[in-house]
C-alpha cells in the first residue's frame, strides 16, 4: 500500500519529461463537458458512462495540478547558457578525466538534467545553478542540453549548489576554500556560505572561517595552476600557506615556483603531483649552524639545493623535477672523480 506522497513522486516521475503545453492540449476542459444538457430518462448504461467520464474529468483536474507543481525538463540550446556567477569547483576542461565524461554523454546521452534560471535582462537565455560540467559537454557534443528552469534568487542558486553537492562527489577542500572566500567577496553571509557547502549552521560557520583563512593565504592564481588536488586536505594546503605572506614568497623561492610551475614536467603531471612537487620545493631544510644553504636553479623546473658545512657538502635533488638524474649521477661518480683528479693534475702542472 503506497501514501500520498509516494504516488505524488510518481507522478513527477512519470511528467519528468513531459512537455507540459502539449499535454495540456490533450486534457478535455472540464468546462466545455459542463455545458452539456443531460437528457431525462437517460439509459444505466448512458448514466454508467457519465459517471466514467465525470471520473477521468477530475483525474485531468488532479493531473493538471500535478502538472503545475512538478519539475519538467526541457531541452535548451546550450549557447544560450551561461555559466553562474560564482562556480564551486575548478575549470574542468583541464581535467584529464573531462573527455571521458564528455564521450560518456555522446554514447549514453544525458541522464540527468541540470538546473538553470532564466536570466530577465536577456530573455530566451539561461544561467547555471548545477551541471556545468553536464552542459560543457552538450556544448562541446552540438547537442541541446536537458535543463530544469526554475526562477531562483542569488542566494537560492547558491544553496541548490551545496545540495547538489551533498548528493555526489564533494568538491575538493581547496575547491571549496576559494568558492567560500568569493562567496564572502560577494557579499553573502556566513550562514548562506555554510548552506551553500551543505554545511549545517553550528558547525559550518567555524569551518568557513578555516576554508576562506586559508584562500586568503594563498596566491589565487598559482593554486588554480594546481587544480582541485583531491586528496589534499587542510593541513597539507595550510603548511603551504604558511611559506607566503601576503600571498607572496621571498625572491629565492619565488624563482623556483615559477621555474617549476613554467617546466614541461609540471604540466605532464596530475593535481596532486603538482601539489607534492610545489611543496617539495618550498620545504626546503633549515640549515644547521656554521652551514651554507644554496639554491641552484639549473632551469626547466631544476632546483638542486646543496648544503656546504666544515665537514663537507651535501646535494639535494628532487627525483620529481628530474627522474633518474641522482641515479646517472652515482652511476657516473667515479668516471667524475678521475676527471677532477685529472684536472687537478694539470693545474699542478
Amino acid at each position: 500500500m503506497t501514501n500520498a506522497k509516494d504516488r505524488s513522486n510518481r507522478m513527477k516521475n512519470l511528467f519528468a519529461n513531459v512537455d507540459r503545453a502539449e499535454l495540456e492540449k490533450h486534457i478535455p476542459s472540464p468546462a466545455a463537458d459542463k455545458s452539456k444538457p443531460h437528457a431525462a430518462g437517460m439509459s444505466g448504461a448512458v448514466k454508467s458512462m457519465q459517471q466514467t467520464f465525470s471520473a477521468v474529468e477530475a483525474e485531468n483536474e488532479r493531473l493538471r495540478a500535478q502538472l503545475q507543481s512538478a519539475e519538467v525538463a526541457v531541452e535548451l540550446d546550450p549557447a544560450h547558457i551561461i555559466p553562474a556567477f560564482v562556480r564551486d569547483r575548478m575549470d574542468f576542461d583541464t581535467d584529464p578525466e573531462f573527455p571521458d565524461f564528455v564521450e560518456g554523454i555522446r554514447r549514453e546521452g544525458q541522464k540527468l538534467p541540470i538546473l538553470v534560471r532564466p536570466m530577465q535582462d536577456r530573455p530566451g537565455h539561461y544561467q547555471v545553478a548545477y551541471g556545468h560540467r553536464r552542459h560543457r559537454a552538450c556544448e562541446i557534443l552540438g547537442i541541446p542540453v536537458r535543463a530544469v528552469v526554475s526562477p531562483l534568487t542569488d542566494e537560492e542558486l547558491v544553496v541548490a549548489q551545496g545540495i547538489e553537492n551533498a548528493e555526489r562527489e564533494n568538491p575538493s577542500f581547496i575547491e571549496q576554500a576559494l568558492y567560500a572566500a568569493d562567496l564572502k567577496k560577494r557579499g553573502f553571509a556566513r550562514d548562506v556560505i555554510a548552506r551553500a557547502l551543505g554545511r549545517n549552521e553550528e558547525k559550518g560557520l567555524a569551518y568557513i572561517s578555516i576554508l576562506t583563512a586559508t584562500a586568503s593565504a594563498l596566491p589565487e592564481a598559482l593554486v588554480r595552476k594546481i587544480g582541485p588536488a583531491k586528496s589534499v586536505g587542510r593541513p597539507k594546503w595550510e603548511k603551504l600557506g604558511s611559506f607566503f605572506k601576503e600571498q607572496k614568497l621571498p625572491p629565492d623561492l619565488n624563482s623556483a615556483v615559477n621555474g617549476l610551475v613554467g617546466s614541461d614536467r609540471w604540466q605532464a603531471l596530475g593535481s596532486d603531483e603538482r601539489f607534492a612537487a610545489l611543496l617539495r620545493t618550498l620545504d626546503r631544510p633549515t640549515p644547521a649552524k656554521g652551514a651554507a644553504l644554496q639554491q641552484l636553479d639549473l632551469g626547466d623546473g631544476l632546483v638542486v639545493t646543496t648544503k656546504k658545512t666544515p665537514k663537507g657538502t651535501q646535494f639535494s635533488i628532487p627525483e620529481m623535477a628530474a627522474p633518474g638524474l641522482s641515479a646517472w649521477l652515482i652511476e657516473r661518480l667515479p668516471e667524475l672523480v678521475d676527471e677532477f683528479k685529472r684536472s687537478e693534475q694539470g693545474v699542478k702542472s
